[in-house]
């Protein structure tokens, strides 16, 4: 659990976050427009989630060290490339699918799935330490990156963060990774062996005729929707509105700490309570703290913001994993999820366009952040609409 929360800090860090960082300095030093820039970012979640889909297949049957091994070294590569850009085709080749495919092979849906396999009883639990760890990515990465653009300048930011992948999360993730816990003759939680045959759970056939996973699969993608856009937009917005650029990676980095105590107070909580019902509380959370961000003129509606934004959005990776798990089954986890990582990727593709777009027409982003509000509660809708799994839950 420690150590694929190490290397998801390490994998979201320099990726993910990165983005609201680099775009723009990148757009100042190579005279491209943000959206452009956001149009390779937006390709490389499509790709992810399109090469998510073999590669969940494989977890499944290989288990993860080999695939997020490879995974850390292309990402390491890719951003070593885009250090070195001059032209939009080459960035486009390394951002879009070098670190697309990179993060397909590295990203919580992958260890998402490792946490399922290896934990049922105890997965509120493994979920909340390795989100917990995870969630230090923005609040150690985003003002670190930050102060290296500003003294360093962003290519060399890049050489290093690249560098990172390469020496520390590749080793991590080839030395310590496992595979199913029936191969070591275990069942979940560390208990002895009682089953055989194949996992238990449903197939992804049964999966695509359930009515939930399509409820599921439109909430989660509306949220990123939303999710994405703040992500990516969220330092830009605030410098856009006058404040200093070190002061908006700041305020972007404090998510990351005020995620922590609702990642692991949200994930106990989702062994006692329906952690669906945890799921919709958390995303109208997301709403409100919006809110008070496109309303925010002073920095007390930031520290609002932060609050009740940072504290959410942190409940929704492990959360949704949790509900998967719950309602699908350890037996196909990592393909069903891929599956939807698919339509979860274009939503959080076009969320970055459309944002990028309204702001190049009508120089704002708060037309964008009262879309997002709307999204979250569109998605709040749709999980309290989406049927309860059965009891007893589907055993994982």
């Amino acid at each position: 659990m420690v150590i694929l929360g190490l290397t998801t800090i390490i994998s979201t860090g320099t990726t993910q976050y990165l983005f609201g960082v680099l775009v723009l300095p990148m757009s100042q030093t190579l005279g491209w427009s943000q959206t452009h820039l956001a149009n390779a970012y937006a390709l490389s979640l499509v790709i992810a989630g399109i090469f998510g889909v073999p590669i969940g297949h494989l977890v499944d049957r290989w288990g993860a060290r080999f695939l997020m091994t490879i995974g850390s070294f292309l990402g390491g590569i890719s951003l070593i490339g885009i250090s070195q850009v001059h032209t939009m085709f080459i960035f486009y080749l390394w951002w879009s699918l070098g670190l697309g495919l990179a993060m397909a092979l590295t990203f919580y849906p992958v260890s998402f799935t490792v946490m399922t396999n290896w934990f049922e009883q105890k997965r509120g639990t493994a979920l909340a330490i390795l989100t917990l760890v995870g969630g230090l990515a923005s609040p150690l990465f985003i003002p670190s990156e930050g102060w290296m653009v500003m003294h360093f300048g962003w290519r060399s930011m890049l050489l290093i963060v690249g560098g990172v992948q390469l020496m520390v999360a590749m080793p991590l993730h080839g030395l310590f990774l496992r595979r199913h816990p029936e191969d070591l003759g275990l069942a979940p939680d560390g208990a002895t062996l009682s089953i055989s045959g194949h996992l238990p759970g449903m197939t992804r056939q049964e999966a695509f005729h359930l009515p939930a996973f399509w409820l599921l699969t439109l909430a989660i993608s509306l949220t990123m929707f939303g999710s994405t856009i703040v992500l990516v937009y969220q330092i830009s917005a605030l410098i856009v509105c006058g404040y200093d650029p070190v002061m908006a990676t700041i305020v972007a980095g404090a998510l990351g700490f005020a995620s922590l105590p609702g990642r692991v107070a949200c994930n106990l909580l989702s062994e006692r309570i329906s952690p669906q019902k945890i799921l919709c509380g958390s995303i109208l959370a997301q709403a409100v703290g919006l809110i008070c961000l496109i309303i925010a003129p002073s920095l007390g509606w930031l520290i609002v913001y932060v609050v009740f934004y940072g504290a959410a959005y942190g409940t929704i990776p492990p959360l949704r994993a949790a509900v998967m798990a719950e309602h699908m089954g350890r037996r196909s986890y990592g393909f069903i999820l891929a599956w939807q990582g698919i339509v979860v990727a274009f939503s959080s593709g076009m969320g970055a366009l459309a944002a990028g777009w309204i702001y190049n027409a009508l120089h704002t982003y708060t037309i964008s952040f009262w879309f997002c509000v709307g999204a979250f509660l569109l998605a709040a809708c749709c999980l309290a609409l989406t049927p309860r799994p059965p009891r007893p839950r589907v055993p994982c």
